[in-house]
C-alpha cells in the first residue's frame, strides 16, 4: 500500500526534520508507527479489522481518523483503484477538550 501526503509539511513526520511540524514528540513517534502499520496492510478491509490501528470513520465524509492519542489523530482518505490502494494523509487533527 502506498501512502501520500496532501500537504508536503505533513510528509516531514517521517524525516529527520519532523520537529518542523511543531507536533509533540510522542505524536510524531506514534504517527510513524501507524504509518508503517498502514504500509503493511494488503487491503482496506485489513485496515478496518486491525483494532490496534484505531481507524474510525469521520462523520459525513469519506475520510477516517487514525487515533494517535486521546488528543491527536491523523485524518486519512483511503483510495482504491483496481488492486492498488493508496492512503492519503490529509491532516493532523487535535481534539480539544472542554474545561470543566
Amino acid at each position: 500500500m502506498d501512502i501520500d501526503f496532501a500537504d508536503p509539511r505533513l510528509a516531514l513526520i517521517e524525516t529527520e526534520a519532523a520537529a518542523d511540524t511543531r507536533l509533540p514528540v510522542a505524536v510524531i513517534q506514534t504517527a510513524r508507527q501507524r504509518l508503517s502499520i498502514m504500509r503493511a496492510a494488503p487491503d482496506a478491509r485489513t485496515l478496518h479489522n486491525w483494532k490496534s490501528l484505531g481507524l474510525k470513520p469521520r462523520a459525513g465524509s469519506a475520510e477516517h481518523f487514525v487515533v494517535l492519542s486521546p488528543q491527536w489523530s491523523i485524518v486519512v482518505k483511503i483510495i482504491e483503484k483496481n488492486s492498488i490502494m493508496t492512503v492519503v494523509v490529509t491532516a493532523m487533527a487535535e481534539h480539544l477538550r472542554g474545561v470543566a
